[in-house]
């Protein structure tokens, strides 16, 4: 097999590894929030949401690049690029994380932002 077809095949295993990890981290950091947390997946992209919060995830799966996105009703939304490495990182814009804490980041991040518009609401 070609390198450039293995390093195509640890791209969308990284990419599935964090999939993993985001919906098990956003189910556990919900459980005592009372909002229904729903999850829309392709092959490619993942959207989490919890109340009026959403985050979403796009990766090309033969580079391992993408982009993240967090929005909900009252605050707009925040965003970012990302890089799958293969050592089983991920470079966000300002840091390198191994998957699993970037994955907690972000189930923590929907979890905050949910409580939010949530607290904003009349």
């Amino acid at each position: 097999m070609s390198a450039p077809a293995v390093e195509a095949m640890l791209e969308a295993e990284l990419w599935v590894s964090l999939v993993s990890l985001l919906r098990s981290y956003a189910a556990v950091a919900n459980l005592d929030s009372g909002d229904t947390l729903q999850f829309e997946e392709t092959e490619n992209s993942i959207t989490a949401s919890a109340g009026h919060a959403h985050f979403d995830m796009q990766c090309d799966l033969r580079t391992g690049a993408g982009n993240w996105q967090l929005r909900n009703r009252h605050e707009g939304k925040a965003q970012g690029r990302f890089q799958l490495l293969g050592d089983g990182r991920i470079a966000l814009d300002d840091k390198t994380l191994d998957l699993d804490h970037a994955a907690i980041d972000f189930a923590a991040a929907l979890k905050a932002a949910a409580a939010r518009t949530a607290r904003n609401e009349p």
